[in-house]
């Protein structure tokens, strides 16, 4: 028991005096439990579409579904706002018919947009019948009341007849037969019944705004399923967590084993030793990057869209950026346990915020953060060629974003190995 309870004081000894570690293992899950907390509690999404040229009883009900309507006239800036990913959906109705032409890429945005308009085309369906019904309704309530006025009239002047006739026979002007002899006819000679049709029963038979609703897809089509959406996104990551253990596991355990501290004293330059890390686990990170996206493509069946030889090059910059990062990392960190305590705090955040949980619903600052995240350029950039079949003209911004960080993180890197050099 006493051997025991040494072991036990002196892995609390190493503890206590690892600051960073207790900080680390502090503050990772924290702030991983924080984000998602934030993530899962931003409510409902509910889509932004371009209605152009609707009814405004299908656009109103389309607003009563919480749905943004953007409304607008011509069809070639409804599309132009759908291509730009500002708009989820265009809807445009011919001769009964609702076109809905939904981005598609994304499954949940486009289950939300059929959804909002099968709702508002019941919703505006009903309206309609039941603003017709009280038109008529009305109308025939008039009819109704014209109608008892114009009995009790009839009867009036039925009553009046009576009496006139009664005069004429007690003058002696009359006939046996009464009001034949005066001119009256025996058919008037009582009050007729008038028999009011029952309105209450008739039935409303009106056009419909929308016969039938037809669903079209920019990208992808009706079979591409939640999986399909998030995995390019998936492959970016794995890439970019595996390479980040790797190599800042290895660099740490080279530094430890006396390796690195060997190589400081040659007369090999810090940006050298850096770029020749860089250029031997890009070579292994360039088979990787092949052969994880022929699996994915051939065997697992990811959607690819676009050029194959693009995805490629975005998961190795993917992959650089990592590397490079793992490289500061390797700098700061002393056993490789700490390793994984700063992928906690420096990848695990860039995942969650990188598209698998949507931010449209977040607060505006997450969304800025996600922006400053190279994950989530590489990830944008997997999708738009995967999913939509963009080329390097619509994916430079985010492949030049990755580059700029590879460009910074070597350079922290080269900087930290000369202080460690000249120290």
């Amino acid at each position: 028991m006493r051997n025991t309870l040494a072991l036990t004081r002196r892995i609390l000894q190493q503890f206590a005096h690892d600051k960073r570690t207790i900080a680390l293992f502090i503050i990772g899950p924290i702030l991983i439990l924080w984000l998602f907390s934030v993530l899962l509690n931003t409510g409902t999404y509910y889509p932004t579409l371009v209605c152009v040229n609707l009814p405004s009883e299908l656009t109103d009900a389309l607003k009563d579904e919480q749905a943004t309507c953007l409304e607008q006239s011509d069809v070639a800036i409804a599309q132009d706002l759908l291509k730009d990913r500002k708009a989820d959906a265009v809807l445009t109705l011919k001769d009964g018919v609702l076109t809905v032409q939904v981005e598609g890429a994304d499954p949940s945005k486009t289950g939300s947009v059929v959804s909002t308009v099968q709702s508002a085309v019941k919703a505006a369906g009903t309206t309609q019948r039941e603003e017709a019904q009280a038109t008529i309704k009305s109308q025939v309530d008039d009819m109704k009341t014209q109608m008892e006025s114009f009995k009790g009239q009839l009867s009036d002047l039925m009553d009046a007849l009576s009496a006139a006739q009664a005069a004429l026979a007690a003058s002696g002007g009359g006939a046996p037969n009464g009001g034949a002899a005066a001119g009256i006819p025996p058919q008037l000679s009582a009050t007729p019944s008038l028999e009011l049709p029952n309105f209450d029963t008739i039935d409303v038979d009106i056009q419909p705004l929308v016969d039938d609703v037809s669903i079209t897809y920019l990208h992808g089509n009706d079979s591409w399923g939640t999986f399909d959406f998030f995995g390019p996104v998936f492959i970016g990551i794995f890439i970019f967590i595996f390479v980040f253990i790797t190599s800042g596991m290895s660099l740490v355990t080279e530094r430890t084993g006396g390796t690195m501290e060997r190589l400081l004293v040659t007369p090999i330059k810090p940006y050298q030793l850096v770029l020749g890390f860089c250029l031997g686990f890009g070579v292994v990170t360039v088979v990787q990057a092949a052969i994880v996206l022929w699996a994915c493509v051939t065997l697992i069946g990811f959607p690819n869209e676009g050029s194959l030889v693009l995805v490629a090059f975005v998961a190795f910059s993917m992959a650089m950026v990592s590397l490079t990062l793992g490289l500061v990392v390797s700098a700061v960190a002393k056993t490789p346990f700490q390793v994984i305590q700063f992928m906690l705090i420096l990848v695990i955040p860039q995942v969650l915020l990188s598209g698998i949980f949507d931010l449209s619903n977040a607060p505006a600052w997450m969304q800025v953060l996600s922006a400053c995240f190279p994950i989530s350029h590489g990830a944008e950039a997997l999708r738009d060629i995967m999913l939509r079949g963009s080329g390097l003209a619509e994916t430079g911004v985010n492949i030049a974003v990755l580059w700029g960080f590879i460009v910074a993180f070597f350079t922290i890197a080269t900087l930290s190995f000369r202080r460690r050099k000249t120290s």
